[in-house]
């Protein structure tokens, strides 16, 4: 089977937001993800992070949060459970915002975000004994729809035969001890920078 470019979203935990605003420039440069994921913050701390990623013309989206979203002038939201109001989001950010959802191992919550305008859709493989599941669903999205497919890894590190078998379009890693850490996995496990 043909290799797939496999990009990477990073997940940006309260604890490291302000680590990420600050560097966000020398941070991209190490390697460009697809979009920056901030979870629950006030605007006012992830408008520095926003101002530098407009010049580099990186998309930050908001985790859950519309409002916060809309108050900080991000490109978007993701929801981490399945079952948002898609419609909601879309009408509140206007048809230029990134909407993504996660659906967890659900073909059905799959189909039915994609049906309600999600730009990507994620299906969970935070946990090791469900990457197989997760690798099955993937592949099978990969072949049936042209609506991009995310693996959310959470703060684990996949193996390449799971990205192999799965082909996603992304690959989401959240940070969990220091800012650039899933670049450096990015880099090491040879997913595709967005220069």
């Amino acid at each position: 089977m043909e290799h797939k470019p496999c990009g990477l979203i990073v997940t940006v935990p309260p604890p490291l937001h302000q680590t990420w605003a600050a560097n966000l420039a020398v941070l991209a440069k190490l390697f460009r993800p697809a979009a920056v994921i901030f979870k629950s913050s006030a605007p006012k701390v992830i408008a520095p992070a926003i101002a530098a990623a407009k010049l580099l013309e990186l998309a930050v989206l908001l985790a859950d949060d519309i409002e916060a979203a809309k108050a900080a002038g991000a490109n978007g939201v993701y929801f981490t459970a399945a079952g948002a109001d898609l419609a909601k989001a879309r009408a509140a950010l206007g048809s230029a915002a990134i909407v993504g959802a996660a659906c967890g191992l659900s073909r059905h919550g799959a189909m039915e975000a994609a049906e309600a305008g999600a730009d990507f859709i994620a299906f969970g493989a935070s946990d090791p004994a469900q990457w197989e599941q997760a690798a099955e669903l993937s592949c099978w999205w990969d072949e049936i729809t042209g609506v991009p497919c995310a693996l959310d890894f959470g703060t684990a590190r996949p193996d390449a035969s799971v990205l192999s078998k799965a082909r996603p379009d992304f690959v989401s890693i959240e940070e969990s001890a220091r800012a650039g850490e899933s670049l450096t996995f990015a880099t090491e496990f040879g997913l595709q920078s967005q220069m």
